[in-house]
């Protein structure tokens, strides 16, 4: 199995990368990274401008695999590699979260956390993760629960909140291109969360925790709207339930860095042998 990092994981959040290792080191599943590869390149923009460049470059990081699975850790990653696997049959492309869910499954998640985490958590999917459903059929795109159950796994509590399955504003070129829309989306989202008190908002994309994360100073200069919710991905508290110390996942560089959460990821509640 590859690993295939994509550009904000590399070059904004190796936590998620470290964590994702350690992850999978402790299921005993190998997994080295797709050496070679580029961008994906990225769904909305890359693909609106030439849709051919986008094939082919993505083609391109598929065929670097040599038939191994290509995993990811990023919605927007997922998205143009798993369509383009699908359109011309070459490549087999996995998301990390529905690959524990499906492959690892829920009870074996939960045999191999060494503390649990009893924490209120406001969980986001991002629109790529399971749209557009002519391609992904392995969830309901109105009902998913792939990450609700994921994060129950670990000791966690899923929070309901409205506005729950809408986007946060982030990807298909809003947030560089249409910043009071992107603005708009992520307060609405924010307002929800804050009225359920959750203590992170988890993600499955590094480009929604970048929405989530930056966003939240953005609004506060922009907005005077102070929210001061930490965002994590999903495979950083895994890892964290599984023994790994929380500063080695990077949770402590984000911009919105808790040291609630901190103390928190540190006590959890120890699993008995």
């Amino acid at each position: 199995m590859k690993f295939f990092p994509g550009c904000m994981i590399h070059n904004r959040y190796p936590g998620i990368e470290k964590s994702l290792y350690y992850v999978f080191e402790n299921l005993g599943i190998s997994i080295s990274p797709l050496n070679g590869s580029s961008c994906c390149p990225a769904p909305s923009i890359t693909k609106s401008v030439s849709h051919d460049l986008w094939l082919e470059v993505g083609k391109r990081n598929i065929e670097l695999a040599d038939n191994d699975t290509i995993m990811t850790a990023c919605n927007g990653c997922f998205t143009t590699l798993f369509e383009i696997a699908e359109k011309t049959g070459r490549g087999d492309v996995r998301h990390v979260a529905e690959f524990l869910y499906f492959d690892v499954g829920i009870d074996r998640i939960r045999r191999s956390i060494t503390k649990r985490l009893p924490l209120r958590l406001a969980v986001h999917y991002g629109c790529h993760f399971f749209r557009p459903g002519e391609y992904k059929k392995f969830t309901s795109q109105e009902r998913p629960n792939i990450l609700d159950e994921l994060v129950e796994a670990i000791g966690s509590q899923s929070v309901d909140y409205r506005y729950k399955m809408m986007c946060c504003g982030g990807g298909g070129g809003v947030r560089a291109g249409a910043t009071e829309v992107s603005q708009d989306l992520l307060e609405i989202k924010l307002d929800a969360i804050s009225d359920e008190d959750a203590d992170a908002i988890v993600v499955i994309c590094p480009l929604c925790l970048n929405q989530f994360d930056n966003g939240q100073k953005e609004l506060e200069n922009s907005r005077n709207k102070s929210y001061g919710v930490p965002v994590v991905h999903y495979i950083q508290l895994l890892a964290v339930a599984m023994g790994m110390e929380p500063e080695l996942t990077g949770i402590q560089w984000h911009s919105i860095s808790s040291t609630d959460l901190i103390e928190k990821l540190v006590k959890g509640e120890m699993v008995e042998e």
